[in-house]
């Protein structure tokens, strides 16, 4: 990216927070290809990238260059994946029969 751009509030917004979203969806892409749920589709439905950049980019972190949290976004990204493929399997073994 190497972009100058820095982060200094919350909630994250405008530009950097397109960004942000990006790269979590394209993340949450590749770790998906990866990892190969059983519950793809229902992994899927619980996926929220919105929701990740609110909770992951926090105050304590700030001022944080925008392509800092892009990475961090990136390298955190698949304990949050395999979290919500817990909880898609959950899900689906609830409604089974």
């Amino acid at each position: 990216m190497d972009s100058h751009a820095v982060i200094a509030s919350l909630p994250v917004a405008g530009a950097d927070r397109t960004v942000l979203i990006e790269a979590a969806n394209a993340a949450f892409e590749r770790v998906v290809e990866r990892i190969e749920p059983d519950n793809e589709k229902l992994t899927r439905t619980l996926w929220d990238a919105e929701s990740y950049i609110d909770n992951e980019i926090t105050a304590d972190m700030l001022p944080i260059s925008r392509d800092e949290a892009a990475y961090l976004v990136d390298v955190f990204l698949v304990h949050h994946v395999i979290g919500l493929t817990v909880e898609a399997d959950q899900e689906a073994a609830e409604s089974r029969p």
